[in-house]
């Protein structure tokens, strides 16, 4: 799977590998959405599943899933 930004509603992702090897993917905009594993494409599939999990709890609780334009200035 290659997710572009539309799979993030825009926002960009970072990936790097830490110190002790786990591979770390997260919005740039949004850092606190972030996933790990062994792996840079596991750690992007399972940042895919962390963000649709977020967008899940923002429907459910009637609110607007956030995007990049919300968060320019």
């Amino acid at each position: 799977m290659n997710p572009t930004t539309e799979d993030f509603n825009g926002f960009s992702i970072n990936i790097f590998q830490d110190e002790e090897g786990d591979w770390i993917a997260y919005l740039v905009e949004i850092p606190s959405i972030s996933a790990f594993a062994d792996s840079p494409q596991t750690a992007i599939n399972q940042l895919i599943l962390a963000w649709e999990g977020v967008k899940e709890s923002y429907r459910q609780h009637g609110e607007e899933i956030p995007h990049l334009a919300m968060t320019k200035n």
